[in-house]
């Protein structure tokens, strides 16, 4: 029996959030982060700061990368370092496919009717974030974020036992949502929380999820007035730990490449040939 079912999980994930960010003095910090590199295959070469640059475990989990190692290739990108979990046309009961027969519901992922109406005839990727993976995630579009969407929730993990055992997994979980209005469409990135993951920010706004798990939490949109603009490749957010983001489109884009399951991507990939 899985025992993570009986854990106080959004506790618990603030607990190792701090704990993992919690500096060390620099000989120890270094050390432990090239153990962690290693166990991870992580290349730090990679970052765009040296391994004594970071203090603990948590800064060196949302290091940056050096910019010439993901070149933007079009207009329309992977927003992570990641692997493809799904990647096809929406179907239009907007029910999306979760694993086996489990499945989940646009409106429930986005917490709002009218947005799953409007997503419900394009396409969507589900990419899942792995400890080795960078951890920003950063906009797949260029256009103006016109709406923020804070849905508090669970923090199952979401791994491959989470996919098959828990009912409408990326659902449930906390995520932020951050709507784009581009030339292309409009876009929903989707910050999917997870275990260890007690932390979600945002790069163009002050919300930071999960820094009080006691307090009681309700679902917070945020409609822009003034929107906020951002180029393809902007930083949008990032996530303490690994986990999963899902991006929505309104329409089916221009050649539109297709990917098997589980492969491999980079920021700044195209999503189109």
């Amino acid at each position: 029996m899985n025992l993570t079912k009986f854990l106080p999980l959004s506790y618990l994930s603030w607990f190792l959030g701090a704990l993992a960010r919690l500096p060390l003095p620099q000989p120890l910090a270094r050390l432990t982060i090239m153990i962690f590199a290693r166990a991870y295959k992580i290349d730090p070469s990679q970052a765009t700061k040296p391994l004594n640059h970071y203090r603990s475990i948590g800064d060196f989990f949302i290091r940056d990368l050096k910019p010439e190692l993901r070149p933007i290739e079009g207009p329309i990108v992977s927003p992570v370092d990641a692997r493809v979990r799904n990647a096809q046309r929406t179907p239009p009961d907007g029910v999306l496919p979760q694993v086996k027969e489990k499945t989940y519901t646009l409106q429930a992922l986005l917490g709002d009717s009218q947005l799953a109406e409007e997503f419900s005839k394009g396409y969507f990727w589900n990419f899942y974030l792995s400890p080795s993976d960078a951890h920003h995630i950063y906009a797949p579009v260029s256009g103006q974020i016109v709406q923020t969407i804070h849905i508090p929730g669970k923090l199952w993990p979401v791994n491959d036992w989470a996919l098959e055992s828990v009912e409408e997994l990326f659902a449930v979980n906390e995520r932020v949502v951050s709507i784009i209005e581009s030339e292309y469409g409009k876009f929903a990135v989707v910050m999917v929380g997870a275990t260890n993951v007690g932390r979600i920010s945002l790069a163009y706004h002050a919300l930071i999820t999960n820094r009080y798990p006691w307090k009681s939490k309700q679902l917070h949109s945020i409609a822009h007035s003034e929107p906020i603009a951002v180029v393809c490749g902007e930083k949008l957010g990032t996530f303490m730990m690994g986990s999963s983001v899902v991006v929505l489109s309104d329409s089916v884009p221009t050649g539109i490449r297709e990917f098997r399951e589980k492969s491999s991507i980079r920021i700044g990939q195209s999503l189109c040939d």
